[in-house]
C-alpha cells in the first residue's frame, strides 16, 4: 500500500507532463499538402512554377526518375524551368494522396498521380504513378519539403527489334 501512495502522484504527474507535449501539427500539415499539390497543379499546367516553388526549403532535395538528385531549391528551380521552357505542355494532372503523417516537425505523404502530356516530336503521353515527399516543420512553423521522389508505374516503352 506504501508504494501505491508514491506510485499514484507519480502517474498522475507524468500523465500531465504528457498532455502538456506539443501535439503534432496534422490539420495544419493536411492543409498544406492539399495547398502545395494544387499549386503544383497550377504550375505545370500553366508553366509557371513561382508558387509551387514557396512549399520547398532552401535545402530541398528532388530526386525525379532517371536523374540525378536536384539539390537546393535553386536546382530545383532551374530544373522546373527548363522543363517549362522545353515545350512540353502538361494539358492535366491529379495528385491523390494516399497516406500521410506527422512525427514532431517531420511528415510525409504518399500517393499517386496520373497525368497527360504533350511532347514536342512524341505526341501525347499519358502517365501514372507514386510519389513520396518528406517535409519539416520550419522555425516560423510552416512546413516545407524537403525530400521528394516520384516514379511511373507503367512499363517503360517497348523497344524496336533491330
Amino acid at each position: 500500500m506504501k508504494h501505491m501512495k508514491l506510485v499514484l502522484p507519480l502517474a498522475v504527474v507524468a500523465l500531465a507532463l504528457m498532455s502538456c507535449a506539443r501535439q503534432p501539427d496534422t490539420e495544419g500539415f493536411r492543409k498544406t499538402v492539399d495547398e502545395m499539390n494544387a499549386a503544383s497543379i497550377e504550375s505545370m499546367t500553366s508553366g509557371n512554377s513561382d508558387k509551387v516553388l514557396t512549399y520547398y526549403a532552401e535545402d530541398a532535395v528532388s530526386i525525379p526518375p532517371n536523374m540525378e538528385p536536384l539539390k537546393g531549391k535553386p536546382a530545383i528551380e532551374k530544373w522546373m524551368k527548363q522543363m517549362n521552357q522545353s515545350g512540353m505542355k502538361v494539358t492535366s494532372c491529379n495528385f491523390s494522396t494516399s497516406a500521410y503523417g506527422v512525427d514532431g516537425s517531420v511528415a510525409y505523404e504518399t500517393g499517386t498521380y496520373d497525368m497527360t502530356v504533350e511532347i514536342p516530336g512524341m505526341g501525347v503521353m499519358n502517365d501514372k504513378g507514386n510519389f513520396v515527399s518528406i517535409w519539416k516543420q520550419q522555425a516560423d512553423q510552416s512546413w516545407k519539403i524537403s525530400v521528394e521522389t516520384w516514379a511511373s508505374s507503367l512499363p517503360p516503352p517497348a523497344m524496336e527489334a533491330k
